[in-house]
């Protein structure tokens, strides 16, 4: 078995494989054969042409304490049907993660078919996902007003408005990702029927929202907000919908979205919690050094279980006044905790409340002395968040 990149011209080859993962049409005569521009790595037989297993790597920069750093993201996982159970997906794993180093990968994110099934290469559940439906009556709290714009081609609202009110958002959020071009919002939307608005605060683009309107229900998949005010004014924007809606669901929202605080009404309406993404910390030195430590002095050591080479060992970790060095020490070392890495990506990437009691409950968690100052670097449950799907 041989794992490479896909070259440009091995789109058709690709297609053919996700056609049938995903049970998708695609008819190999009539597809132009267009040229290959994702990052695409798949598993080959040994004469390196017979493709039988993909996944897509993109990549993204991904918010950590505010500041960003490299993340890939994995999708389109498939592989032939009489070429499954031989290892294949496993093959092109163990080449995306020794490439992480090189390309300064230090998380990566996927959406599963199966929790456990990826729990096998270090992924664990980071993101939890609230959704809102309520009527319509319960944004009458919120003035109306007419003062946002849709984004369209040629249109007044321009892209950098919408990435500045976005990525003033996405800082506030571990996970996040950083956009720098305007593809998740339609430029056509009188065809598509997804409508982005943008919200200004006088001439200052202050909050957005992404939206369709189907059957009476403006379900908003993307609502983002730079202040208080910016929320209210674009929620009291989207009550000019009334006449052709009812009822407004907002979905992808964080578990602790200021919206549930804004909206402060439980009668006739539905909140509901579910899981999201899969994490992996691929390279914990980058994100142990760039952790916003408390003021106070602490120690400790870290063992972190992880079957890839670079990233095996303890971890002695001393902070004070917000900053840490790290030492990193050979595997059999003394530690304080140790953590495997499904673990390790949760406590770090999951936006969760964890002291020592409440880490022992989860695999792969060893407690071998005090792990006080550990917890009280890393328990606080940061809030964390993602829109992009991959």
């Amino acid at each position: 078995m041989i794992v490479r990149r896909l070259r440009p011209d091995e789109n058709g080859k690709l297609d053919a494989i996700q056609s049938l993962a995903f049970s998708s049409s695609y008819d190999m005569e009539e597809s132009d054969g267009g040229g290959l521009e994702d990052e695409v790595y798949g598993a080959f037989l040994d004469d390196g042409e017979t493709l039988i297993a993909t996944i897509f790597t993109p990549e993204y920069d991904s918010f950590y304490y505010g500041k960003s750093y490299k993340s890939v993201g994995i999708g389109g996982v498939a592989t032939l049907p009489e070429y499954r159970r031989m290892g294949a997906i496993c093959a092109i794993f163990g080449e995306i993660f020794r490439l992480a180093p090189e390309r300064g990968w230090a998380t990566s994110f996927l959406y599963p078919f199966s929790y456990n099934y990826y729990r096998q290469y270090g992924y664990e559940r980071v993101m939890k996902r609230m959704r809102i439906k309520v009527p319509a009556y319960v944004l009458e709290k919120f003035p109306r007003n007419t003062s946002a714009k849709m984004y369209i081609k040629d249109g007044p609202v321009k892209k950098e408005e919408m990435l500045a009110v976005y990525n003033a958002y996405a800082e506030r959020y571990d996970c996040m990702f950083r956009r720098s071009n305007a593809w998740a919002y339609s430029a056509k939307p009188h065809k598509s029927q997804k409508l982005t608005y943008v919200w200004y605060d006088g001439e200052t683009p202050a909050a957005l929202a992404t939206f369709r309107c189907e059957d009476g229900v403006m379900n908003v998949s993307e609502l983002c907000y730079t202040s208080p005010d910016a929320l209210r004014g674009i929620l009291g924007f989207l009550r000019m919908f009334e006449g052709q809606v009812s009822e407004f669901k907002f979905r992808e929202l964080p578990p602790d979205s200021e919206l549930e605080l804004m909206l402060g009404e439980y009668v006739d309406t539905e909140y509901s919690l579910e899981s999201g993404a899969m994490g992996r910390v691929l390279l914990p030195q980058i994100l142990l050094e760039n952790t916003v430590y408390p003021d106070e002095f602490g120690h400790f050591r870290l063992q972190i279980d992880d079957p890839l080479a670079y990233n095996r060992g303890v971890y002695a970790v001393e902070y004070v006044r917000g900053e840490a060095q790290v030492m990193r020490l050979p595997f059999d070392s003394p530690y304080d905790l140790s953590l495997g890495v499904p673990a390790l990506s949760r406590i770090l990437l999951g936006g969760e409340r964890f002291d020592a009691r409440r880490a022992s409950y989860m695999d792969g968690v060893k407690l071998s002395g005090t792990a006080d100052d550990f917890f009280r670097a890393f328990g606080g449950g940061r809030p964390n968040n993602l829109l992009e799907k991959f």
